[in-house]
């Protein structure tokens, strides 16, 4: 489970954004002093909101966790680690986006997915102690909290709890992997497309009231950049496809999101190749 293999596919006119010599990219970061006394018990269970496993902690494994807090701040664009890096710290988003990518051979990304507030990262490479299989960068301004290794390994000592937590969130990130290499080998762009258009929403849990009805949603801090490069397709040719969806009103867009009005259809153009 220390790389996410991606399927040799067929591209659909030219290949996604390839990143060149990202082991020189900037690592930027601004650490910050928690407030006196260390987090509280409310900060730290405010932070697994998204992160699920987390929830079902005790009272006291959760203030032990929230004392063992750092603040890190991230602007725009930074990287958090790199793919290979070794595994320092399990994190939490506290406000912003992080993107998780995974680089491949050729310089080329694929995009596995983007965290919302309330969601953890980096617990593959801490929970075998071994490297970040993956590449956690900031969209927009980011504010984590990070455990450090020799932390986390004092407290999941203390609490089993916080050891099985991280399991199961290992064991969610291996099935999204699964499926992530499941829909790279739909054959059009289309079909994996919208695949990857779900994927994003369901990872978001974001929704928007559209007439009576409420809609899954994928916000402005996922671009058509973004899906390209989860879906495998240039930037142009998903421009085209979103703009098709949106004439059928599968979709909405509106003020850079991206509205989900018709589910079943983008399921059915996943379900027409398998079957």
């Amino acid at each position: 489970m220390s790389s996410l293999a991606a399927p040799s596919l067929p591209m659909e006119s030219a290949p996604p954004a390839v990143v060149r010599d990202w082991r020189a990219l900037p690592v930027r970061h601004e650490e910050r002093e928690p407030p006196p006394g260390g987090m509280t018990l409310a900060d730290g269970g405010s932070l697994f909101s998204v992160a699920t496993e987390f929830r079902a902690l005790g009272a006291e494994a959760v203030a032990a966790l929230a004392a063992s807090f750092t603040l890190r701040s991230f602007a725009p664009q930074d990287i958090i680690y790199l793919q290979d890096d070794d595994a320092e710290c399990l994190y939490f988003i506290r406000s912003g986006y992080v993107r998780l990518s995974y680089l491949m051979e050729d310089g080329s990304a694929v995009l596995c997915g983007v965290l919302p507030p309330g969601e953890s990262f980096g617990e593959l490479g801490v929970f075998e102690g071994g490297t970040h299989c993956d590449m956690a960068s900031a969209i927009g301004g980011v504010t984590v909290a990070a455990v450090p290794l020799h932390q986390y390994r004092i407290l999941r000592e203390r609490f089993p709890e916080i050891a099985t937590a991280v399991a199961r969130v290992v064991a969610r990130r291996y099935r999204s992997y699964v499926e992530l290499t499941r829909m790279l080998s739909l054959r059009t762009l289309a079909a994996r497309l919208a695949q990857a258009l779900l994927r994003l929403a369901d990872g978001l849990g974001t929704r928007i009231k559209v007439g009576e009805r409420i809609c899954p949603c994928v916000g402005p801090a996922v671009t058509q950049t973004d899906l390209g490069l989860m879906a495998r397709g240039a930037r142009s040719n998903v421009n085209r496809t979103l703009k098709g969806w949106e004439r059928e009103r599968w979709i909405a867009i509106r003020d850079r999101s991206i509205i989900i009005l018709n589910r079943p259809r983008l399921e059915s153009l996943a379900l027409q190749e398998e079957f």
